[in-house]
């Protein structure tokens, strides 16, 4: 039987519906009102296609918008019924009450209007055109022919709000209920088909810094990690507004949290952007969903929202906010459970729903944006060359205007923003930008290719695993030890994680003298560092918690060379169990083919805990 066929419109986005339907089939319109809707439509396009011009060809998404009158809030209102069907969750039906459909209508309808929806929009990038138009354009092919090509790719980086502890049940997670799943549900039940696959790799009690770790080494699941994530979410600012343990009780906590949050983020953000140096760079976008209560200011927990900001502007990346969105509604009444938590950083399902609302929202003011955009540089060229213009088609001007801004393509990574930029040295820096100065050089030919035509391979790693809620877990960290361990005593998986993320799945030491030894033989890629992901923690069980971790190179009988040592700490004073990460850079690298040896002996206190690691070329 026929099918209609929605455009996505946008990277995440809520869709016009009335106005994107590529393929139309009689059989389909089998009642009164369909037909009636497929004549608007018609009479839509036509007028569509005489307002543009013919500047966007049939099957372009930008084509089914008119260039004067779509704003994301008339389109969020006209379409809000739709909103609300495709906002079911049937993953967990025992939500689907009459009761919690009111309220789900309530907040839609009266709560959160389209005026209220636009605080989410804290910044929507002005001159990365062709990333966002990377996006738009595999979201096309996916429509046009989805057998032959993959869902937009979008990965969502977080911490335990990401992976929806408190939002339904007692569980530390809930990935059914996050507000990650809930956007996959937005857009596909939107629009009747799988138009994007979203990727959950939040980890309880991490911040930005082990986010861009996992970003810059790869460490991706299965459909990620042959050509990486279209779209990367930073969803960490629970965890970013989080007070140094080691801060004075006289330090300034508002401006302590905001260079702490710019450092991490902007890590963060710079190793997102260079993460596929041999394509397009993936869409970056940050989204707040913090609200407290971390700290007694109010301007302290604003800490994150205003780097964030700044390093959206500085970096030209997406911005949204959920918690600007209900902001005022929490801080009127706090004890109002719908938006906010005033004893824990967690919050229910409506909370959750409403993120996904935000990021919606947000994604189809980019749409309209980029199409905008699109629209006026295409008409410019158009113009410019007036004297062929009747003879030029959409695709050729497309081709063209590709063509002329190739060198604008081309990732240029601004220096970083940091205490020492001044604006005396502002131009020298920004010179030294444009010459390369500030991009990392990871030594990738992107020009070479394998010799049976598959991509290069851009993962840099040859091992990486880190534990979370529907990634590397028990079964997986024993079947690692299993493989690669040649001597162990005293350390096993512990995964209770019902008790707190200090007991969440790992690889923990039993007593004082533990120890193992993994080996690598014949490694895939050249190594010149190693990455434990670890627990820090506090109380009596993790006192004096110390652990000292050797690489060597070679194997025993030809004489191992110790290429890296360092001791790592398990305890930190702050009332809050943290995933701490540090890296082991090998005084030489260790050749592809060759043989790595790392060995981890207990040192003080009775317990440490790894959570992953990573062997990588960098």
């Amino acid at each position: 039987m026929g099918k209609l066929i929605p455009f996505f419109v946008g990277i995440l986005s809520i869709t016009v519906l009335d106005l994107l339907f590529q393929k139309f089939e009689a059989d389909t319109l089998c009642s009164e009102e369909a037909t009636e809707e497929h004549n608007a439509i018609k009479k839509v396009l036509l007028q569509k296609e005489e307002a543009s011009d013919l500047v966007f060809e049939h099957q372009e998404i930008c084509s089914y918008f008119p260039t004067s009158s779509s704003t994301a809030s008339y389109l969020w209102q006209k379409h809000l019924p739709r909103i609300f069907n495709a906002s079911h969750n049937p993953d967990i039906p025992e939500l689907l009450t009459v009761e919690n459909e009111a309220k789900l209508h309530s907040l839609l309808e009266n709560i959160l209007p389209p005026s209220r929806m636009r605080r989410a929009i804290r910044h929507m990038p002005t001159f990365h055109h062709a990333t966002v138009k990377n996006v738009v354009e595999i979201l096309q092919k996916r429509i046009q022919d989805p057998e032959n090509n993959p869902p937009l790719r979008i990965a969502v980086f977080g911490g335990s709000v990401t992976i929806g502890r408190g939002c339904h049940g007692k569980g530390m997670s809930n990935l059914k209920c996050a507000w990650p799943r809930r956007l996959e549900l937005l857009i596909n039940q939107f629009l009747g088909f799988d138009a994007v696959q979203v990727y959950n790799l939040g980890v309880g009690g991490t911040a930005s810094n082990t986010g861009e770790r996992m970003v810059k080494y790869w460490m991706y699941p299965s459909g990620l990690i042959e050509n990486g994530p279209d779209v990367i979410i930073n969803s960490y600012s629970t965890n970013d507004s989080l007070p140094g343990w080691n801060l004075p009780k006289t330090a300034d906590f508002v401006m302590e949290v905001m260079d702490s949050a710019r450092t991490r983020l902007q890590s963060f953000i710079r190793s997102a952007l260079q993460s596929r140096p041999c394509t397009v760079p993936p869409l970056v976008v940050h989204v707040d969903d913090y609200l407290g209560p971390q700290q007694d200011a109010i301007l302290g927990d604003l800490s994150y929202n205003t780097a964030m900001t700044q390093l959206a502007k500085w970096y030209d990346t997406v911005a949204i906010s959920y918690a600007d969105v209900v902001r005022d509604i929490v801080y009127k009444d706090t004890s109002d459970k719908t938006f906010f938590n005033a004893w824990d950083v967690h919050f229910s399902h409506w909370a959750h729903q409403t993120i996904a609302w935000s990021v919606g929202f947000g994604s189809l003011e980019l749409l309209l944006n980029y199409c905008d955009d699109e629209y006026y540089a295409r008409k410019k060229l158009l113009s410019s060359n007036s004297s062929v213009a009747s003879a030029v088609t959409p695709a050729e001007m497309n081709s063209a205007k590709d063509e002329k801004n190739t060198n604008s393509k081309k990732l240029v990574l601004p220096p970083p923003l940091t205490r020492d930029l001044l604006l005396k040295n502002a131009t020298a820096e920004f010179n030294a930008a444009l010459n390369g100065a500030y991009q990392s050089d990871i030594g990738i030919d992107c020009i070479s290719s394998n010799q049976d035509g598959s991509p290069v391979d851009q993962n840099p790693c040859t091992i990486a695993w880190i534990a979370s809620p529907g990634g590397f877990n028990a079964g997986g960290i024993n079947g690692f030890m299993k493989k690669y361990a040649i001597a162990n005593d005293g350390w096993q998986v512990e995964d209770n994680m019902g008790d707190g993320w200090s007991m969440k799945v790992g690889w923990i030491a039993t007593g004082p003298t533990s120890s193992f030894t993994l080996r690598f033989d014949n490694i895939a890629k050249d190594i010149q560092a190693v990455t434990i992901f670890y627990i820090k923690s506090y109380g009596e069980k993790w006192e004096g918690s110390r652990a000292k971790f050797t690489v060597s190179s070679g194997k025993e009988e030809d004489g191992k060379t110790i290429l890296s040592e360092m001791e790592l700490q398990g305890i930190h004073n702050t009332t809050h169990s943290l995933t701490g990460s540090d890296q082991l850079v090998l005084s030489d690298s260790i050749p592809k083919g060759g043989t790595m040896t790392l060995q981890v002996e207990m040192i003080s206190g009775t317990t440490f805990k790894i959570l992953g690691m990573m062997i990588c070329k960098y």
